[in-house]
């Protein structure tokens, strides 16, 4: 807005849009064959995800606050509670905070549920899609959340000491330390996970990595590792260092659901956020065996098109709204 005028033409090429567009068709086929069936889900809902990480946004309306959605995650439950079967959205989800080349406050995140799976034969149908979508197959390694760290960190996150998870973090241990100097050790780890790790993730090829710590396990059940040490039954899916996925067999436990989101929320300290009752009376009557995944669907779009970011897939980004 040098000259004063506002910029009012597409983020995106048209070429893109079109590009785009039978990408999301194809998206679409792709359930369509294996009956999978596709809902939208409400944009305001009045209760919010509470995953640590994520910062939802809140709205005021005559009949109080409402949240905009960070995934379909919790409307795509009650669906599969109340029997639907297999579900999956496409649709808009919003995350206070998020801005750069690979993220936004807003955008598109694609969403599915299966009944009576489990993680590791949804991580297939996952990396089915992504070969329909960008071409590049479905060769892929599986690596456990540990090895990852001993490979790029030169750690074992589950035995490493604070000072050897600092030492590891260098300069960038400011980030972590609290006022009294005091590291905060598992966002010191979240931290190594994104900037030591992730990075070296997916290149040539897709890159699962399972086996989360329980202190990252969010809605996903826990099982034992091939160490004997609790462990989340969750994926995530990489590529050329670029998160796509987030995988679960998700959790059915109430009662641990519910000391979950307890714990969830007190850590966020934020008296503007509230639990999602509803979500929570779903679960409470039963959801049955699941598996779910969430798929960052612009940034799919950013590696099947070659796009340098995920706002050059938006038809108009955060910044030209």
């Amino acid at each position: 807005m040098a000259d004063g005028t506002l910029s009012w033409r597409p983020t995106a090429s048209l070429e893109t849009l079109h590009r785009r567009s039978e990408l999301v068709n194809r998206t679409r086929r792709f359930f369509q064959e294996r009956r999978v069936l596709e809902v939208d889900i409400p944009v305001l809902q009045g209760g919010c995800n509470l995953d640590p990480g994520i910062q939802p946004l809140r709205v005021e309306t005559p009949d109080g606050p409402r949240f905009l959605p960070t995934s379909p995650e919790h409307p795509l439950k009650r669906l599969v509670a109340a029997g639907a079967g297999s579900v999956w959205s496409l649709g808009p989800a919003f995350r206070s905070g998020e801005l750069g080349q690979r993220h936004g406050p807003e955008f598109r995140m694609l969403e599915w549920y299966r009944p009576g799976w489990d993680d590791w034969r949804l991580l297939r149908e996952v990396l089915d899609l992504f070969h329909s979508l960008t071409g590049l197959g479905i060769t892929h390694e599986v690596v456990g959340y540990r090895k990852a760290f001993v490979t790029h960190v030169g750690l074992d996150p589950a035995t490493a000491s604070d000072v050897d998870v600092a030492n590891a973090l260098g300069d960038d241990r400011q980030a972590v330390m609290d006022s009294t100097g005091t590291l905060d050790r598992l966002a010191a780890l979240d931290l190594l996970m994104g900037t030591r790790v992730e990075p070296h993730l997916g290149r040539g090829h897709w890159t699962v990595i399972c086996d989360y710590p329980p202190h990252v396990a969010a809605q996903a059940r826990l099982r034992m590792d091939d160490d004997d040490l609790p462990a989340a039954a969750r994926f995530e899916i990489y590529r050329d260092g670029l998160e796509l996925a987030n995988g679960y067999w998700e959790l059915t436990d109430a009662t641990e659901l519910n000391q979950r989101l307890s714990e969830q929320l007190r850590a966020k300290e934020d008296g503007r956020l509230v639990r999602d009752h509803r979500f929570e009376a779903a679960m409470a009557a039963g959801l049955g065996d699941c598996a779910g995944v969430a798929v960052g669907f612009d940034r799919v779009m950013m590696l099947a098109l070659g796009l340098p970011t995920v706002a050059a897939t938006q038809a108009f980004a955060w910044g030209d709204a």
